[in-house]
Order: structure tokens, then C-alpha cells, then sequence
């Protein structure tokens, strides 16, 4: 490459840079480090020396990278050297936004002890020093230790190498990536992007918010031919989310990307999505996103039960409202699944204006569950060891899900002559062990007098996705004991698409959807005498009652999952066109 070209890639390469306000310097070193060797020596001068190599310089330094010289070496000996110790003490002196890392390192030269310290932590490794670490450095640099030498340990470490290794798979190298980017950059396609940006491993397959992620994709990509969709998630979390959309990945391959990214200002500059769908509220990098975004609250239930959250979980209260404040202040649209929720979460708690919410109602998996269908009977039930006659609860135990009256309940149902020659076994999704009212429930298992009561009630643990119909296909019923939901429980939609009956708890958000309970076995969340009551008759009635309850569900269970994501779609046309 002559001299001319190296110049104009430099340009470019430049420009790029420039762009990325808010860069740390790892960042900028990331890029760098995936320079053919010629160019990342041309970029090294104009970045850290701001000027074009000299041509002795140029090929002197050339030749050691070729010699095998690290990369992080060569960027530290040139940082060491004369030139550009003068051109970064020197104060008075202006970078141009040209030259972001340039920038970084005179604010270096200037701070004090702490601010130095703190600023190399977060422009290099991406992280604060605790208080052990701040007080070390800072004991040096009173001790006479050089700044350079200081500044030398932290571009030499071993830390920051780790980092841009799980930096660089990041960057736009592998085929895929760039197929979806060059889509991306064709205008007649509509880019939706869902923001996963958790921050811890999470499951997202055989969750809730797994499934309504996998339903709402399925819809857009059904709906329309030229709506690409990209998912953005970070490392840790990939494989959940290839797990969750295995089946949309084979059948949308060009259409449907997932993309993990190691930052914000990382995913701002590489993903150029229209808008954004952030599905859970507590996602607080969103905050970050360069792009409208769409919100979805289902629901914020420690608001309702605020002595019990502050109790168990305080950190809902003290932790998660902020976040959820700024999330819903800065959306461009929130959307709600109910009425109840739209007024009570969205007007009243979070007091926004009316015109800034929507309510999307959620849809029975009808699709969902005709694609996956259900699996043989016995195969199933050997698979689970299953072969009693049960009832099924299929939720995460949380501490709104009522778990605990609902085992006391059917455990004394156990207890009666009745139960105990029905052979019932009441199935749970979830395992009690480190949830809420764990110390609870293990005190009524220990109260069981044999161990066929104890046996009765299974603690399956998490189902994959392409199970669930069959668990509800098998079951004598559904019993569904919430205190509380964002909407009509999803659970009674997912039972009754596959005929099974259910009993529920007369909750205000499911008589907004059911006017008519007469169909319904319902009851008192809090009373353990009702539950027992429901139990027992489920057990007697189930037969012949799914299709009273499905009638009276009639307008419900037609509805789609590809209605509610055109709703969506609708609203981000709506979003988009105001921004233009």
C-alpha cells in the first residue's frame, strides 16, 4: 500500500473515530488493533503524534511489528517518546474532536492523583478501582512514581489485553455481520431492533419475557416480507438468545440477526436499527440508545404490594424505580398489555401524559402452538415422569405468584380421603429452593405425614419452549393462584389454546378481559379455603368445561400474535414518522 492510499484510509478510518463521541480508549485501541500492519502504523502517528509518519519512522517502526513486536508495545513506546510528551503536557494546546484518544490522554496529563487513577480505570478497562486499588496508585504517585510509567501499566496489562480479546470478536470481521450491515444500509428494508442489554446471565427461554420476545419476532417477520429484525444482547446472554429464536433463525435466516456487542457507544456506532423495542423495563443501558425507543411495561408489581416488596426485595424500590422513571421519561412510546396497567403503572405511578401510552393486548400462541404441536402422550409423560393424573401452575415463583398458599392448599386436598385416592399431583415450572417464601414451603412439605403427599407436588423445574403445550395438553387442569398480573394471566390463553381447563383467581386484570366469570372456576387468591375449594372442584368438573370457558373467551382467543406485532409495527411507523 503506497502512501496515498494509506493516507485516504486513514481518512476514513479517522472519520469514523470521530464520530464516536463518548469513546473510552479501549475502544479506540480495539479498532486499531484490527489494522492491516501498515495502516495501524500510519493511524498510530496521526492518532498519538497527531501528524502522517515520517518515512524513516514509518519503516522503522514497521519493521519491529513485523519482527514480532506486540501491537500495545509499540503504541506505549511511542507514547514514551519526546514528541509526544511535549505535545501533551503542553495545557494550552486545543485536540480536534479528529483525534478522540488524543483527547483522553491530555486529560490524563492534567488531573489530579484521584482523577487520573479513576480515569484510566474507566478510558482503559472499562471499570472504576475500588477504593484499595485508588489508594495503591495514588500512594505511588506521591511516592514520585511517573505518570508514564503508571500510564505504561495500565496499556501493558494484562487486564486491558483480556478486555480487547473479548473485544475484537465484536468487531465487524465475521461474514454474517456484514451481510446484515449491508441490508441494514438498503433503504427499502425496515430495521426493528430489540434491546436484550442485560447486564448479568439471565433465561429467557421458558420465561415470560422469552416468550413474548420469540412471538412478537415471529409476528413481525411473518407480517412482512421487508422488516429485517436484529436482536442486540451481550455476550454472556448469545446462546439464550439463539436457544430462545432457534426456530425463527432457521426459518428468517436473512432476516433475523443476532448481534452481541461488549458496550453502548460500541452498539450506537455498528447497529443503524429505525427504532428500538426495549421489552422489560429494568434495561437501563437503553437509556443509552442513540435511537427512539418503544418501552414495554407489563407490569410494575411492587408497586401494588409495596410492604411485601419492601420486605423480601428492597431493591425494587430503591434500585429498579429510578431506573424505571428515566426509562419511561425518556421512551418515545410506553406500551401497556391491559387498561388497568395503562392507568394504574403508566398514569398513575409513573404519571406520563396520556398521548405517550398505548395499550397492545397479548395474544394466545395459537401460531406458536401449531407449529410446535404437542408430543405423544406417553413419550411426554416418561420424559417427566409424569404419569399420574396433575394439575399445572406453570410459573417462576416470584412473590406476587402465590406459590405458597397454593401448595398449603392442595396439600390439604391431599389430606382428605378424596385426595388421596385421586392420585392428583399438582406440577410447578420452578424449583422453591432460593426463591421467595422458600423456608415456607419447605415447612409444609415437612408437615406432609407420608411420602406420597410429599411426592405430589413436583417441582419440574424449567421447561423448554417446545414442551409447554404439551404440559398444559396432559393436565386434568390449569390452576392459576396470582395475586396480580400486567394482563389477562398468560397461562389461562396458553391452556385453553390446547383445551385444557382452568381455574383463577378473581383478580381486577382478569375481569377486565373475562366479563363473563360464570364459566370460570374462580377464587380468592388469599384464602387457602377457596384454593382448596377450586382444586376440588377442577378435579370433578374439568371434564367438558374448556369449551364453556373458550366460549366465553371467544374474541380473546382469536386474537393473534401477528395482530399484536402489526399493533407494534403500526406504533413505530407512528414513532418514525414524527421524527422525520
Amino acid at each position: 500500500m503506497d502512501a496515498s492510499q494509506l493516507r485516504n484510509s486513514s481518512k476514513e478510518l479517522s472519520k469514523k473515530l470521530e464520530k464516536g463521541e463518548g469513546l473510552i480508549a479501549f475502544e479506540i485501541i480495539g479498532e486499531l488493533m484490527d489494522l492491516e500492519e501498515e495502516l495501524f502504523i500510519w493511524e498510530l502517528y496521526k492518532q498519538l503524534l497527531l501528524r502522517e509518519p515520517d518515512e524513516a519512522g514509518f519503516h522503522s517502526h514497521l519493521t519491529q511489528l513485523q519482527g514480532g513486536c506486540p501491537r500495545l508495545v509499540l503504541m506505549d513506546a511511542i507514547l514514551q517518546s519526546q514528541e509526544a510528551a511535549a505535545l501533551y503536557d503542553n495545557s494550552s494546546r486545543q485536540f480536534s474532536d479528529k483525534f478522540p484518544l488524543a483527547r483522553v490522554l491530555q486529560r490524563l496529563v492534567h488531573a489530579d492523583h484521584g482523577t487520573f487513577i479513576r480515569a484510566l480505570y474507566q478510558e482503559f478497562l472499562n471499570r472504576q478501582p475500588d477504593d484499595q486499588e485508588l489508594q495503591s496508585y495514588i500512594q505511588q504517585l506521591e511516592a514520585g512514581t511517573a505518570r508514564t510509567a503508571i500510564r505504561s501499566g495500565f496499556l501493558l496489562s494484562e487486564e486491558l489485553q483480556e478486555l480487547l480479546s473479548k473485544h475484537r470478536p465484536f468487531l465487524v470481521k465475521n461474514s454474517s455481520y456484514n451481510y446484515a450491515m449491508k441490508h441494514a444500509s438498503n433503504g427499502s428494508m425496515k430495521h426493528i431492533g430489540v434491546f436484550l442489554g442485560y447486564h448479568h446471565p439471565v433465561t429467557l427461554s421458558g420465561e415470560g419475557i422469552g416468550s413474548f420476545i420469540g412471538r412478537l419476532v415471529e409476528g413481525w417477520l411473518r407480517n412482512r416480507s421487508d422488516v429485517m429484525v436484529h436482536i442486540a444482547i451481550t455476550q454472556p446472554n448469545k446462546g439464550q438468545a439463539e436457544q430462545l429464536l432457534s426456530k425463527q433463525l432457521s426459518t428468517y435466516s436473512n432476516r433475523l440477526w443476532i448481534h452481541s456487542f461488549p458496550n453502548m457507544g460500541w452498539l450506537n456506532r455498528h447497529l443503524d436499527v429505525d427504532i428500538w423495542c426495549v421489552p422489560y423495563v429494568g434495561l437501563k443501558w437503553a437509556l443509552e440508545l442513540s435511537k427512539p425507543y418503544v418501552l414495554c411495561v407489563h407490569d410494575l408489581v411492587y408497586l401494588h404490594f409495596k410492604e411485601l416488596y419492601a420486605d423480601q426485595q428492597p431493591e425494587f424500590l430503591t434500585h429498579l424505580q429510578p431506573i424505571v422513571d428515566a426509562m419511561a421519561g425518556k421512551a418515545a412510546k410506553v406500551v401497556f398489555n391491559s387498561n388497568y396497567i395503562r392507568d394504574h403503572e403508566g398514569l398513575k405511578f409513573l404519571k406520563l401524559p396520556l398521548h405517550q401510552t398505548r395499550v397492545i393486548r397479548l395474544a394466545p400462541p395459537l401460531e406458536e402452538y401449531r407449529s410446535l404441536g404437542v408430543r405423544f402422550e406417553t413419550t411426554f409423560r416418561r420424559k417427566y415422569n409424569l404419569h399420574n393424573p396433575y394439575l399445572v401452575f406453570p410459573s417462576v415463583m416470584r412473590l406476587h405468584k402465590n406459590h405458597d398458599r397454593l401448595i398449603e392448599a392442595f396439600l390439604n386436598f391431599k389430606k382428605t380421603s378424596e385426595g388421596k385416592a385421586s392420585g392428583l399431583r399438582l406440577v410447578l415450572t420452578d424449583d422453591y429452593r432460593n426463591r421467595p417464601f422458600e423456608k415456607r414451603i419447605r415447612e409444609l412439605m415437612e408437615r406432609c405425614h407420608s411420602q406420597e403427599e410429599r411426592n405430589s407436588v413436583v417441582f419440574l423445574g424449567r421447561l423448554t419452549s417446545a414442551d409447554l403445550p404439551s404440559l398444559y395438553k396432559y393436565a386434568v387442569g390449569t390452576i392459576v393462584p396470582t395475586l396480580f398480573e400486567g394482563s389477562c394471566p398468560f397461562p389461562i390463553l396458553e391452556s385453553l389454546t390446547v383445551d385444557t381447563p382452568v381455574a383463577i383467581s378473581r383478580i381486577d386484570v382478569a375481569t377486565e378481559v373475562i366479563t363473563d366469570m360464570s364459566a370460570f372456576i374462580s377464587f380468592d387468591p388469599y384464602s387457602v379455603k377457596e384454593i382448596e375449594a377450586a382444586i376440588r372442584k377442577l378435579w370433578h368438573a374439568h371434564e367438558g368445561l374448556a369449551p364453556l370457558q373458550k366460549a366465553a373467551l371467544r374474541g380473546v382467543l382469536r386474537r393473534t400474535w401477528s395482530d399484536a406485532a402489526r399493533e407494534y409495527d403500526s406504533l413505530f411507523d407512528e414513532v418514525l414518522s414524527k421524527k422525520q
